[in-house]
Order: structure tokens, then sequence, then C-alpha cells
């Protein structure tokens, strides 16, 4: 099993991952492989090539992978990855499904669940790679979040039976909010996602016109 992540290179996302995930990595002594990739031309592109660098990752490493965004920080040992690695014949992809309305708004009821891309883990099996397939093709063809065209696939290919989903705890994609707070109900989170994309989502335009 190893942590694999990448980041544009000349982009602010260099000092994110230098911040938050590779000093998390190394304390809790992980293995990892993280890729330095040159800029696709915009944050959309360069976020819709997660897709083919997970792919990438798992033929090269052939084992099961585990995805963290760049501003991820592990905060305390996520034991539940070796639970996943030692019964991988059954699991071929995990990642939290985010209660929407009781996350953003403290509401419950709300039947939205949103798939979070954050932190996932991929078993390495032909089912992953057909699924990996498939995101690539439709992120080819969409302008959508690729983490909504990802749901769009996960959701089609779980109805028919192709592919086994692991709901993560929220623990493990604890999201900080724009004021930075937690809610209150994500008791003892395990690996934090701090949302930079927030603040750089738009660096590459205002690089452009800044050139």
């Amino acid at each position: 099993m190893i942590y694999i992540s990448y980041v544009t290179n000349n982009t602010p996302y260099i000092k994110v991952i230098e911040k938050y995930l590779l000093p998390s990595l190394h304390k809790f002594k992980k293995e990892y492989d993280i890729e330095y990739i040159g800029d696709l031309g915009s944050w959309q592109k360069n976020t819709h090539y997660k897709a083919i660098f997970i792919k990438r990752m798992l033929m090269k490493h052939k084992q099961p992978v585990i995805f963290l965004d760049a501003d991820a920080q592990i905060q305390r040992e996520p034991k539940l990855f070796t639970m996943l690695e030692k019964i991988e014949t059954k699991v071929d992809v995990a990642f939290h499904k985010l209660d929407w309305a009781k996350f953003w708004h403290n509401k419950e009821g709300n039947p939205r669940r949103d798939y979070l891309s954050g932190t996932m883990y991929f078993n390495y099996n032909i089912k992953v790679i057909n699924f990996l397939d498939k995101w690539i093709k439709y992120n080819e063809n969409s302008i959508a979040w690729e983490q909504k065209n990802m749901q769009v696939i996960l959701e089609a290919l779980s109805k028919e039976g192709k592919i086994n989903i692991y709901d993560l705890p929220i623990q493990y994609t604890t999201i900080k909010k724009r004021d930075g707070s937690i809610p209150s109900y994500i008791k003892d989170p395990v690996i934090v996602h701090f949302q930079k994309s927030r603040e750089y989502k738009n660096w590459w335009k205002t690089r452009k016109i800044n050139e």
C-alpha cells in the first residue's frame, strides 16, 4: 500500500504540499509517490488529471494506493486503510460520501450525498482499472468538476453491481470550513483537508492576466 499525490509545478500548490501533506507523510512514516506535473493550462484540466494519475500509479506499483490531495494532512494513524488492505478482495474503492446538508448547514434528513475525491483508497484490480478508464473518458467530454464526474460513473457502476464501494468515515476526509472550523459532530479527525483550492482555484486565470 502506497500513498500518492501530485502537484502542478510553478504554482502555489508546491508550497501547499510542502506545508501539509509531505510533513505528515514523513511524520507517520508512510511510503509515498508524489508526481510534479507541468501546468496543463487551467485549474480544471489540472484536476481532471487526477483520474489519469491514479491509474498510472496503480499500474506502476501494482498494489493498493491511497490518493490524498496536496492540502491534506494526516493527523492520526489511518488504521482503517490497513484493514481495507487486508480485505482487499472485497473492497475496490473507498471514499467518503458527504452528507451535504449536515456538514454545511447542520440539518438532518437531506438525502444529498457528495462523493469526495480528496481522500480515496483504490484496490489494484481490473474493476478499478475499468472504473478509472471510464472516469478519464468522462472527464475528457465534460466541463464539470472531476469529483462530480467520478460520482456519476461510480453510481452507475455500483447500481450495476460492477464495483464494491466502501464509505470512509468523515474523519478520513475532514474539511476545514471557510472560517477554519470543523463541525462539532466530527470527532478525532484522521485526515484533514485545508481546502486551499478555494484560494487558488482561479490562480491560472489571474496569472495569465498579469503576464
